[in-house]
């Protein structure tokens, strides 16, 4: 990463062995956001580019948050098979700290990927994604502005009113926890 990552408190005995493990020399990974989690920051990678194998691997010897964070770290992975497969291997995990993992799915362009996150919500979206929607509100708006933006790209044959595309689906079920004041840009079209 370009500036050193935080961590919430819970997670700083083992994350950054973990991000030091699955760092690729040639690639190093490419830092994203830093976002709030009960007050306390977590440096959100964009992406991550390791081996699949070697990621496996890893997950695979972990025991506990240490590999509930590696199966985190795999939603941020380069390759859109591998972020699906962890992003599976998280969605139901009550965890405040999963959340920022999972929401930042919903601004990318792999519709099997956004199609899960919104489908797992079911009738109720976990408390867990609402608070992180509330505390983040300017990661929210950055969130639906790239949903937006890959609706228009890539998906607006298949879902011709942005209302029924997956993405701004989910992204509206969380849209009740961001301030109305903190709202810093409009929906988009409809």
């Amino acid at each position: 990463m370009t500036h050193p990552p935080h961590y919430p408190a819970e997670l700083q005995p083992f994350a950054s062995r973990l991000m030091h493990e699955l760092e690729h020399q040639a690639h190093p990974t490419i830092a994203g956001p830093d976002l709030l989690i009960r007050g306390e920051c977590l440096s959100l990678p964009y992406r991550l580019y390791c081996e699949p194998g070697r990621l496996r691997s890893i997950v695979d010897c972990e025991t506990g948050d240490a590999r509930l964070l590696a199966q985190c770290l795999g939603t941020r992975h380069c390759d859109g098979h591998v972020r699906e497969k962890y992003l599976r291997d998280v969605l139901g995990v009550d965890c405040a700290w999963v959340a920022p993992f999972i929401v930042q799915l919903l601004g990318e362009y792999v519709i099997e990927i956004v199609d899960a996150v919104a489908i797992s919500f079911g009738d109720a979206v976990p408390v867990h994604l609402l608070a992180f929607a509330r505390e983040n509100p300017g990661f929210m708006a950055t969130t639906r502005r790239r949903a937006i933006s890959y609706w228009d790209c890539y998906h607006r044959r298949r879902y011709p009113s942005l209302r029924d595309y997956p993405g701004m689906v989910a992204l509206e079920a969380l849209a009740p926890s961001v301030p109305s004041e903190a709202v810093l840009y409009p929906r988009g079209p409809s």
